[in-house]
């Protein structure tokens, strides 16, 4: 069973992929937190049918949505935001499920919303073994390695720097009309790099994006897709060669390609060395980007 409610004005939107402790952890956190139930909307990206039901029944309070196949990053988030815009909403507090969020999260972000008139805000990120460290203050685009990299210090700047800065998709705020302008994410990065691009499309709209440094949530690192490294080589580096050639031009595309094949080159090497056929096969599906 589906429940749909028309959503309240502002909501908190989570993916959850399987990972059926990790979600429970971070739908209690927003619960206790304060946040009422029928403000929390759950969508179950291709979830095995037991860890739905689960979950429907231990949180029947809540809004429950799902996708019989994972579509990945992108498609789990441009899903679960269409939803709740869908039943009304007008902003959306969006977390992935290895995330646990402060009380006041919302709130501070619907502050700095008012203050600034953002429509699009990274929240600060804590890591959540060790809750005084910085995860990201925002990210940004390093023109020098091509890759992408945190923030973590303070103070940064309000707005972020439009053609190098982005909001990392660990958890953000959205309003309704940003979502409509930009479409969501590109569903071709499927995993990684997808908010990188999200958020320069947003400056090539003219869209400002901003910090809410008192916005906190506590990330736990490398327990979703981190755990598959096969996987996360192949999808980080696609996607970077994607990124790159969408937003770099002449020289610096050049030598973006060519520090992204000497990389590759290394990797390849290693997988050589240790008879790693199923990197081997993946690798020579990148080196098929060239």
């Amino acid at each position: 069973m589906i429940i749909f409610r028309m959503a309240p004005e502002n909501c908190i939107g989570i993916l959850s992929y399987n990972k059926i402790n990790l979600t429970k952890r971070c739908v209690d956190s927003v619960i206790t937190s304060g946040y009422e139930p029928d403000s929390v909307f759950l969508f179950h990206n291709g979830s095995q049918l037991k860890v739905r039901e689960e979950l429907q029944q231990k949180y029947p309070k809540i809004n429950h949505k799902w996708d019989d196949e994972n579509r990945g990053y992108s498609g789990g988030f441009n899903s679960t935001m269409k939803w709740v815009f869908n039943c009304g909403a007008r902003s959306v507090l969006f977390l992935t499920n290895d995330t646990i969020v402060d009380s006041a999260t919302l709130i501070n972000c619907l502050k700095t919303e008012k203050k600034i008139d953002s429509g699009f805000i990274a929240p600060s990120i804590f890591y959540l073994k060790y809750p005084d460290k910085i995860d990201s203050s925002g990210g940004f685009f390093d023109n020098k390695r091509f890759t992408l990299s945190h923030y973590h210090d303070f103070p940064l700047p309000v707005y972020l720097e439009p053609g190098k800065d982005y909001i990392p998709g660990t958890a953000l705020w959205m309003r309704e009309d940003v979502f409509k302008v930009t479409g969501g994410m590109d569903e071709l990065f499927h995993t990684y790099w997808e908010d990188a691009d999200l958020s320069f499309r947003c400056h090539n709209s003219g869209i400002k994006m901003a910090r809410s440094p008192e916005a906190k949530i506590f990330h736990g690192i490398g327990q979703t897709c981190h755990k598959k490294p096969v996987y996360t080589t192949f999808y980080f580096q696609r996607n970077r060669i994607l990124f790159c050639r969408k937003y770099l031009k002449d020289i610096e595309l050049k030598k973006a390609v060519e520090i992204i094949i000497i990389e590759i080159e290394g990797m390849k090497k290693k997988a050589i060395e240790r008879s790693d056929q199923r990197k081997l096969d993946l690798i020579s599906e990148l080196e098929k980007l060239f």
